[in-house]
């Protein structure tokens, strides 16, 4: 079962890359059918087995030969009750389906060519899709649990113009589909694919490098840690107290039914948290982190490192008793909504706080940095940390004294939350702008939340309820460095591991500002 090429195809398919292997048309997996249409196979055969049952036990049974108003059994039923006719019946049903997705299959192909991806599909409605190579944003694979089993995989290429252009071909060979993603980056000329990097950072040709694996039972435990499950917990107790101690079972179970959206509710979040970020695993190569997790889906996607324009490291209340911290990030370019935006802004669901700075590491940020130790764990007062004044307290009675920022050389650091911990790490070269926001009892008190606006993404770096004159500090200050940053940025030599932060400080070397964004 390869993927076979249409006789058009000069050259035969070949590997991608090989000769001919971007002028031809290349056709997908011939279980592509299989998949496509196994759920309406299915449904079509239970149907019919389940009229077939029906019917050869009304042959059984006098009473049901005739139906309420005694006019005798319809022509299905009649059809059905002769098992000959009824396994003919079927075989055709299944013969016309089988057909149907063979044709489909026929004129269902794809190839890389004139600088974009095209394929093309349908017989009476035929569509081409086009995605220039220029727009592609990301190719990743994913692997449903009946395309699993079959050891197949498809490609989705993640174009610019949002996910209505999206581009997937499904479905290929396992080992197919992964070559044809490496192949799709390299013509896409992706920058994370041929960045260059110190020598010392990867061995030449290495594959992906573990970084950390996440164990499912961790995933599980810190999954019902959530209040999410409080709540499920709250209602069950309030329910069972209310039919047993007030003897009020009749009036607890006819008010049940009333709860069924929010526990519903409820517990897709908690299960969907488990399905998305189950076998979690992250790898490194050259300038790129390898992302692979599902539980019934398998997914692959890839983080470019020079995307990576902030990072946070949070550890939630419930979580802290376990000391286990969740990584994101956010990617320019990356989707951020959805399961679909995990892939590439969530880098750890849950680890300890050695995978958590392993995880800072692979990024360039260096674990014995005195001001990250300080944004995890330092509960206020730290030298070259600026946080709010007492007046903050009105505002934020728990957390102000541990808030505030810190501007190093290469990045600009940030922390929140004394019950639920947050610290936040932006490269000078990554900021995008700078606001300042202040509300009416902010301005009473001569408060302002200085915040840095990002690309989309779960991450919002803000220095919340400082004074008015120390934010418009700040303001200055990390806009200074910014652009001193983004002057650098062409001669500034990458991360120790390649990382998103420079080797040696930001020194402006020009007049003009390099993109922040490659």
């Amino acid at each position: 079962m390869t993927d076979a090429s249409p006789p058009e195809a000069p050259g035969g398919p070949g590997a991608p890359g090989g000769p001919g292997a971007d002028e031809g048309w290349q056709r997908l997996h011939p279980l592509t059918p299989l998949l496509k249409g196994g759920v309406v196979l299915l449904a079509v055969l239970g149907y019919a087995a389940s009229r077939i049952v029906d019917g050869v036990l009304g042959a059984f049974d006098p009473t049901s030969a005739s139906d309420a108003s005694g006019d005798g059994p319809d022509e299905t039923t009649a059809v059905l009750a002769h098992p000959l006719l009824a396994l003919a019946g079927l075989l055709l049903v299944i013969a016309a389906v089988a057909a149907a997705g063979w044709v489909s299959w026929r004129f269902s192909r794809f190839r890389v060519a004139r600088g974009q991806v095209e394929l093309r599909s349908g017989v009476l409605y035929r569509q081409h899709r086009q995605v220039p190579l220029e727009r592609v944003q990301a190719v990743e694979t994913t692997r449903p649990l009946l395309a699993r089993l079959l050891g197949l995989s498809q490609v989705v290429v993640q174009s610019a113009g949002g996910s209505d252009s999206h581009l997937t071909l499904a479905f290929l060979d396992a080992a197919r589909a992964e070559e044809v993603r490496a192949h799709l980056l390299d013509l896409a000329g992706r920058a994370d694919e041929r960045r260059p990097v110190p020598v010392e950072a990867l061995p030449l040709g290495a594959g992906p490098v573990p970084v950390v694996d996440v164990p499912n039972g961790r995933l599980f435990v810190a999954t019902v840690l959530h209040p999410a499950t409080l709540v499920l917990g709250l209602i069950g107790v309030a329910l069972l107290l209310g039919a047993g101690v007030f003897e009020l079972g009749a009036g607890v179970l006819a008010s049940a039914p009333a709860l069924v959206p929010v526990v519903f509710g409820l517990a897709v979040g908690r299960v969907k948290e488990l399905l998305v970020h189950g076998n979690f695993s992250l790898s490194r190569t050259d300038t790129a982190l390898r992302v692979h997790h599902g539980l019934t889906e398998l997914r692959a996607s890839s983080v470019p490192l020079h995307r990576v324009q902030a990072v946070e490291v949070l550890q939630p209340l419930w979580w802290r008793p376990f000391r286990w911290w969740r990584v994101r990030v956010n990617v320019a370019g990356a989707r951020s909504e959805g399961a679909d935006g995990d892939d590439q802004t969530t880098l750890l669901p849950v680890g300890t706080l050695d995978d958590a700075l392993r995880v800072l590491a692979t990024l360039g940020v260096r674990p014995d940095d005195p001001y990250v130790a300080a944004a995890l764990e330092g509960e206020g007062g730290e030298p070259g940390w600026v946080g709010p004044p007492r007046a903050a307290r009105v505002l934020d009675p728990w957390s102000w004294r541990r808030s505030g920022y810190a501007v190093s050389d290469t990045a600009l650091h940030l922390r929140s939350g004394r019950w639920s911990r947050s610290a936040v790490v932006v490269p000078h070269a990554r900021v995008q702008s700078l606001a300042l926001d202040q509300g009416p009892l902010q301005m009473r008190l001569g408060l302002a939340t200085a915040r840095v606006v990002s690309t989309p993404g779960p991450v919002s770096p803000r220095a919340p309820h400082l004074r008015a004159e120390d934010a418009e500090a700040f303001l200055a200050l990390v806009g200074a460095r910014a652009r001193d940053a983004r002057r650098a940025v062409p001669t500034a030599a990458p991360g120790p591991t390649g990382g998103i932060l420079p080797t040696e400080p930001a020194e402006p070397v020009a007049h003009r500002g390099a993109p922040l964004v490659d």
